[in-house]
């Protein structure tokens, strides 16, 4: 599977792992990383203190190419860029925010510099900030999503048309046979989120994973369209929000959906298992998970599968 995303990353396959909060610490990162992918730490969950002890932790459990991921759309994002820059870190995948904002900086130092969008002309204008690659990341994904709603299957082909960048596939992303079709649409490799958040290494709550595992495919739902969209887990934290949304609009929405939000709902939810007050964040594929094992079990599933779902596909069409 050598291509110009192992190439780019020094990796064995082209499988990234999604930087979720809360969910995906050192000990996943470099779990995935020593499988053959590659690992972000997720930082969207730490502070740069926090973050720099999951960095050193990685360090120490891993040798191989490992990231940090970084939402823009926080206010302590340039400390964490400088902390892992200064503890070594040379690979960033930058996301909710806009790719001007530090690829310019992160380049200077080295760096290699990934975006996450959901839409072909964000694409563009990431090629254009001077990434180095981009994930194209489909409307199935857990957590924060674009406005577009534009589904992984759509999305795909169109930013291969406007980019000719190394292109990563998110969303709905859990098997071999759907890496297959990521790279038959234009991918160049896949990231991850779901299937790994739903491993044993994953910082997610036994409550939050034991839940997931009884999940169907219409049990995760996008809220918070108005403001930030975030695809979640219903339970009845997500069914107060629903009620919000629709019992209030403009800024009284604004301020009762920030007044409900504000009080840590998602470590409540997927760190800690408060199942029923917390934010449980994942994506639209989790129905077809139905086990928690070993990062290792995964990334050979993903690529037994992958070879396996090849090897049916020639098929001529006279």
């Amino acid at each position: 599977m050598k291509n110009r995303i192992t190439d780019l990353f020094g990796i064995q396959y082209p499988i990234i792992q999604g930087g979720m909060v809360w969910v995906s610490g050192a000990k996943l990162a470099a779990a995935v990383s020593n499988a053959g992918g590659l690992g972000l730490i997720g930082a969207g969950s730490m502070k740069p203190d926090l973050l720099k002890e999951h960095i050193l932790k990685a360090q120490g459990l891993t040798q191989k190419p490992f990231g940090v991921n970084v939402p823009l759309l926080y206010e302590k994002a340039q400390e964490q860029i400088d902390c892992a820059l200064d503890l070594g870190v040379k690979i960033f995948f930058t996301s909710a925010g806009s790719p001007k904002k530090f690829t310019s900086y992160l380049k200077q130092k080295g760096a290699i510099v990934v975006h996450v969008t959901s839409s072909p002309e964000l694409a563009l204008k990431c090629a254009e900030a001077g990434v180095d690659g981009i994930v194209a990341e489909g409307f199935e994904a857990g957590g924060h999503n674009g406005r577009e709603e534009i589904t992984t299957m759509t999305l795909i082909p169109q930013v291969r048309e406007k980019i000719s960048l190394p292109l990563m596939a998110a969303g709905g992303i859990a098997s071999g046979s759907s890496i297959a079709a990521a790279m038959a649409l234009g991918a160049d490799g896949v990231q991850m989120g779901t299937r790994f958040l739903m491993t044993r290494e994953s910082s997610a709550h036994e409550n939050f994973k034991k839940l997931a595992l009884e999940a169907l495919p219409h049990s995760t739902q996008i809220m918070m369209r108005k403001t930030v969209p975030v695809r979640l887990l219903q339970n009845q934290f997500s069914l107060e929000i629903k009620t919000i949304e629709e019992t209030f609009t403009g800024e009284e929405l604004k301020n009762k959906l920030n007044e409900h939000l504000g009080k840590y709902r998602a470590k409540m939810g997927m760190l800690d298992g408060d199942l029923a007050a917390g934010e449980l964040e994942i994506g639209q594929i989790v129905s077809l998970i139905k086990d928690v094992p070993s990062v290792e079990e995964v990334m050979k599933e993903l690529i037994s599968d992958y070879q396996k779902t090849l090897s049916r596909l020639p098929l001529k069409l006279d």
